[in-house]
């Protein structure tokens, strides 16, 4: 048994002031974006115009945090001098700017200068943008103020790129078929071709003063040699319409319409059609090494091969205004969501691992619960129902009462109870898996708007206006309790404690006691023992009790333009679901199963990802004084970590990784190449010494070849998204380096 530093265990500071929300379903089935840009490898920025949202990657596009949402002008197009300087532009002459990665944004909006729909900055100082209306304007203060300048369009005229190669020469290209050059600085512009007026630019690219390329409509592609006085159309092996395209060296991929993608290994000599999917992709881009994303209809994609290839890096979730909320167990839950007008489909979402990551898994509706078992039901408008037996990994959908089911409660797979209202309001049960529904509450028409049971007999329902119920025969029948200010939840620890929206019982419910800390609209409480409990506003504001609920202190914050459904406790997090389709987590408490951390290798550096008070081993045994997130390794030996986090909460110890330090340091101690994170999740980084081209070959562990790659340069992300849990050897064969590494796939 390992022996904690006691600095260990007494730096582990209060769990409330750590708490914070993420947000865990970032990308949604109607997210558009216009823009992408990768920084890094890893970091990369987009923009969600419909959902008028700015989004981070820190990992090549696997997760997403979502910096700005709900943007009063929908963003359009982004420019990063940085990791962390950037100007975004968008709708009503918006402009948003960023010093430290959209944390925080300065915004401003110019509504005379239309819809921006590109920006490009020569340096810190010195950028253009041009707007739908055909406008472009400059800036010399890095994009604080803006004057607009002579480009000689008509207001039906929209600019769709521009691009400077210095201070004084730049172009810009219309979807109404121009093509503008400027030799001050952007402060006129005059026409250059001629080429097909028909075609209706989309983007742009100069390599220098005489050698451009442009894509558009209709997959037209038009190259020139001599600055744009003339224009040659290039075959590109595609009639689709490409709406964008990125440039690294003499590589140059497109995108557009209807999956198509178009790739040039000569600086746009010849083409090549690759179709990716079905949607339609808006946008593309690519770093040095080859790694890129592409901004697709409710997805992005990754590639790591210069955009030869593509794999799904992110799927988003439905667009849905979430309104229930139930897990089998801490790892399994779903999200029900419905349908109204402005965009919103009904959906259900389902998470396998407590909540970090969820999939959409058919068509929604109002209310939803699952048993232990994995037995549950759904139901919605109009009497849509559906159960299984799986956790809602399949389901069959059958006829259910014909009123809004709000909320269900299944017993097991024959027995279930729904609840709704108001026309035909009330509840009904089954004992037949819903070939036949029996309306064992009817008061006239009522709403109730949630179910809960201790057990198969002891149950209560409540409703919005007021309306308390409570059964002791499974819902056969249901008992009247005294009327209430109305509530949308109920939740009762033991046979005789309970509590709804701002009420409390000690009598199973005969009597109640009104509590004057939760907020006036609660949509979700719930209790962990008979002190602690949680209450959830539908701003997100979640309020802490520890004496049964007498009295209530803020412990989490509320959720900009959140509109919350339903929130449920798994496993010391908070789980809610609001509209739009977003789902976010926050830590409360500990887990009853210790999480893992990962570790990254960089030579001798040692990083861990879990935030905390760490503690190093080598070889099994506490390094003194090794308490950072990041650890210098002094001698070999195999080395691990564990974590306490803000919550006093105690990490398993992470996988062991080996370091190996030889008398001459080398960035490269075993072979030619490296790999971290190692372990790796999703993807690592490897990196070599040599540039050439080589040949990353994947084997298991016996022997089988599971992955191959071709890489070139120095770096290169290498997906592992698709392969099982377990150790794999790493072979790398170029003309002058050839090796092997052990990685870890979690």
């Amino acid at each position: 048994m390992r022996t904690f530093l006691t600095l260990l265990l007494s730096a582990a500071l209060t769990a409330n002031s750590f708490a914070q929300w993420e947000l865990v379903t970032p990308i949604k089935t109607c997210s558009e974006f216009d823009a992408v840009e990768m920084v890094s490898d890893v970091l990369g920025y987009a923009v969600d115009k419909p959902m008028g949202a700015i989004l981070r990657t820190f990992d090549g596009g696997l997760r997403w945090e979502r910096m700005a949402n709900n943007l009063g002008n929908s963003p359009t197009a982004i420019f990063m001098w940085d990791a962390d300087r950037g100007v975004v532009v968008g709708e009503g002459g918006a402009v948003y700017r960023t010093n430290d990665g959209f944390s925080t944004i300065t915004g401003q909006a110019n509504p005379t200068f239309g819809e921006l729909r590109c920006v490009y900055f020569a340096n810190d100082t010195l950028g253009w943008a041009g707007s739908v209306t055909g406008k472009i304007v400059r800036s010399t203060d890095g994009g604080a103020t803006w004057t607009l300048m002579q480009s000689g369009q008509s207001t039906n005229n929209y600019f769709t790129a521009i691009q400077f190669l210095d201070t004084e020469t730049g172009y810009a290209s219309c979807a109404g078929g121009e093509m503008l050059k400027s030799v001050d600085g952007g402060l006129t512009w005059q026409g250059v071709g001629p080429f097909d007026q028909l075609v209706l630019m989309r983007d742009l690219h100069f390599y220098d003063t005489e050698v451009g390329v442009a894509v558009g409509s209709a997959g037209e592609v038009i190259r020139t040699t001599n600055g744009g006085i003339t224009w040659d159309s290039i075959p590109s092996s595609t009639t689709y319409t490409m709406l964008d395209m990125d440039v690294q060296g003499d590589v140059i991929v497109a995108c557009g319409a209807w999956g198509r993608t178009i790739r040039s290994e000569d600086a746009g000599l010849t083409w090549t059609e690759i179709q990716i999917g079905a949607s339609e992709h808006q946008s593309v881009s690519l770093t040095p090494n080859g790694v890129g994303i592409l901004g697709t209809n409710g997805r992005i994609q990754g590639t790591t091969d210069m955009g030869q290839t593509w794999t799904v890096r992110h799927e988003g979730a439905w667009h849905t205004k979430l309104n229930k909320l139930s897990f089998m167990d801490p790892d399994t839950g779903v999200a029900v969501g419905y349908q109204t007008t402005g965009g919103f489909e009904a959906g259900l979402m389902r998470t396998t691992d407590g909540g970090r990551n969820w999939s959409k898994a058919g068509g929604g509706g109002l209310g939803v619960h699952m048993n232990a078992a994995g037995d549950g039901c759904l139901g919605g408008g109009s009497g849509a129902f559906a159960k299984t037996n799986n956790g809602f990994f399949t389901r069959t959908g059958i006829n259910g009462p014909n009123v809004a089911i709000r909320c269900t409660w299944t017993f097991d797979a024959s027995t279930m109870i729904v609840a709704g209202g108001a026309v035909a309001g009330g509840i009904y049960r089954t004992t037949n898996g819903g070939s036949t529904w029996t309306r064992v509450l009817d008061v006239g028409n009522i709403t109730i708007s949630d179910l809960w049971f201790l057990d198969e007999l002891q149950g209560y329902a409540v409703g919005e206006y007021g309306d308390n119920y409570r059964t002791a025969d499974g819902g056969v029948t249901w008992q009247a309790l005294p009327p209430t200010s109305g509530s949308h939840t109920v939740f009762f620890i033991d046979e005789l404690r309970g509590w709804t929206k701002q009420h409390r019982t000690t009598d199973g419910g005969d009597t109640w006691t009104t509590m004057g800390g939760t907020p006036q609209t609660t949509m979700s409480i719930f209790f962990t023992d008979t002190d602690t409990g949680y209450a959830v506003a539908s701003s997100g504001q979640v309020v802490k009790s520890e004496d049964g609920g007498i009295t209530w202190e803020n412990v989490l914050p509320e959720i900009l333009n959140a509109t919350v459904g339903d929130a449920t406790y798994v496993d010391g997090w908070i789980i809610l679901a609001a509209n739009n389709g977003d789902i976010f987590r926050a830590q409360v408490g500990c887990s009853s199963v210790a999480e893992t951390p990962e570790v990254s290798v960089d030579g001798q550096l040692l990083c861990t990802n879990f935030p905390g008070e760490a503690q190093w081993f080598r070889n099994g045994e506490a390094v003194d004084g090794a308490t950072e997130g990041c650890f210098e390794a002094e001698t070999g030996g195999l080395y691990s970590v564990i974590v306490v986090d803000a919550f006093g909460c105690t990490s398993a110890e992470s996988v062991p990784v080996q370091v190996l330090i030889t008398s001459a340091p080398d960035a490269f101690p075993n072979t030619s190449f490296r790999t971290f994170p190692n372990p790796a999740r999703d993807a690592f980084r490897l990196e070599r010494a040599n540039a050439g081209p080589a040949l990353i070959t994947i084997m298991d562990a016996q022997g089988r070849s599971v992955l191959e790659q071709q890489v070139g340069g120095t770096s290169a992300m290498i997906d592992i998204n698709t392969l099982d849990a377990g150790m794999y050897l790493i072979r790398v064969v170029g003309a002058t380096d050839e090796g092997t590494l052990r990685v870890v796939k979690e």
